[in-house]
């Protein structure tokens, strides 16, 4: 069903790029230049909106620092190339863009059309995929001469995502709000002082980043520049990913989709969960089976959810928020813009489906439609120390997004079955602002502030008679 949805996205057609947006709010505790080392132990930030007031967003030029910006490797899943140029001029900054093909048809098509751009610097990737396989993943290296800085944002490389809107064909000026939002981390490195390429990067992250890389077969001279930088900044960060294919035997059985956050959760020393809360925003839900929910509750307590049970009572502490259709309907884009949201009425019917988990969607800044991919982990461990965490990236609630296990009738683990491309950061709230809380308390959701701006409304409404967007009713619109 996701993958349905995906390939719908790409018949929607581009729009002009708007004015640049304007500069934003200077804060104490940020430089106010767009150049340079900002984030050095990583940020979270909600994307800018065009009309909204600003707050602690961040806008496509502030992601990208092009005036300084000598190489880019882009990874996503929808592309504006005519606006990707406006904001990296591509005869100024060389551009290795990783494109999801599944068929030669596909990519000789891609090709063509980047050969018809005239723009030698610009050169495509094709992961390892088969027919069904969904490059879904949204990352960016960004070379500097100063620094790397590494972005993971919930938002495809569409003007439409990063909150412009197209230009007025009479005034030259944008008249419509902002109608999406997304999320973006990203962290600035610096080089490494002794100028030395690193026979290995010191943090688990940087050796799920190069892992991830490899296995999409982007080339040697992408990791190598990897190496170039200080990574050890990102030793309290983890890198989740999900690496598509069937994966039978091997440490890749551990190291990605559900069993890769649940490692990762562990490497943090967030797992020996006794009370676990969980929040997760998704611009998709595919089928929302209780059986997939169960794995993701267990993998975000540091378990592994083969073989393990979610203990009594999870689903009460697990949400999921999905806009309803009046709120489509409602929001500054209307029905125009629900096509990247999804889900369909057959699977939230269907027996499997956990509606008690659902709540509805409403974003803080009223009118925007979301199209992030946040989980928010609140709880408290087996000795009563409170912790707190946030996943950010690509990966919807779905299984397309996460992978499927099974036991097999034998009773040895089956392999471990991967749809899409994924990558996302799991970033934990730190322990000062933990500090105050009593032993087997669960942490408020204020806890968050500092840490990520919590997009939607809290605790949302549980779906009591209410109807959730079913982007499939209103196709013709939905795909323009």
């Amino acid at each position: 069903m996701e993958e349905a949805r995906l390939a719908r996205l790409g018949k929607r057609k581009r729009s002009a790029s708007p004015d640049r947006p304007s500069k934003q709010v200077s804060k104490q505790t940020e430089p106010t230049t767009l150049d340079g080392i900002r984030y050095p132990k990583g940020a979270i930030k909600r994307s800018w909106a065009y009309k909204f007031p600003r707050t602690d967003d961040i806008s496509i030029e502030e992601v990208l620092q092009a005036p300084t910006l000598n190489i880019a490797v882009l990874s996503s899943f929808q592309w504006d190339d005519k606006w990707i140029f406006h904001k990296a001029d591509p005869k100024k900054i060389k551009q290795l863009w990783i494109i999801g093909a599944n068929t030669d048809a596909i990519k000789q098509e891609i090709l063509q059309e980047l050969a018809e751009c005239n723009t030698p610097n610009v050169k495509p990737h094709f992961p390892p995929m088969r027919t069904t396989t969904t490059m879904h993943s949204k990352l960016m290296l960004l070379f500097h001469d100063t620094h790397l800085r590494i972005v993971v944002p919930t938002a495809n490389l569409k003007q439409v995502e990063w909150g412009e809107t197209g230009k007025d064909p009479k005034s030259l000026g944008s008249w419509q709000p902002a109608v999406l939002e997304n999320t973006v981390f990203l962290i600035d490195l610096p080089r490494r002082p002794d100028g030395v390429i690193a026979e290995k990067l010191e943090t688990a992250f940087g050796q799920s980043l190069i892992e991830f890389l490899e296995a999409q077969e982007v080339g040697k001279k992408v990791v190598e520049g990897l190496r170039k930088f200080d990574f050890s900044e990102t030793n309290q960060l983890a890198f989740v990913h999900s690496i598509s294919g069937t994966h039978s035997k091997g440490p890749r059985r551990s190291d990605t989709g559900l069993p890769g956050l649940a490692t990762a959760i562990r490497q943090l020393n967030l797992h020996n969960v006794e009370r676990l809360e969980l929040d997760y925003a998704s611009s998709s839900i595919g089928g929302l089976k209780e059986e997939f929910l169960q794995k993701l509750y267990l993998a975000a307590s540091g378990v592994q959810p083969l073989g393990n049970k979610a203990p009594e009572g999870w689903s009460d502490r697990f949400r999921v928020y999905f806009p309803t259709r009046d709120t489509v309907i409602n929001s500054t884009g209307g029905v125009d813009c629900g096509g990247v949201i999804t889900l369909n009425s057959r699977s939230c019917n269907a027996p499997s489906f956990a509606r008690q988990c659902l709540r509805t969607h409403t974003s803080t800044r009223t009118g925007l439609l979301s199209h992030n991919k946040m989980l928010l982990a609140r709880g408290y461990k087996n000795d009563g120390t409170p912790f707190a965490w946030a996943y950010v990236g690509s990966a919807n609630a779905t299984e397309s997004a996460w992978g499927s296990q099974s036991v097999l009738k034998s009773g040895k683990e089956g392999a471990l079955k991967v749809n899409n491309w994924e990558c996302g950061v799991v970033v934990p709230v730190p322990a000062a602002k933990l500090q105050g809380l009593g032993g087997g308390e669960i942490p408020p959701m204020s806890v968050f502030q500092g840490t990520v701006e919590v997009p939607f409304k809290f605790p949302g409404q549980k779906y009591e008679g209410k109807q959730p967007w079913f982007f499939m009713d209103q196709e013709p619109n939905a795909t323009r």
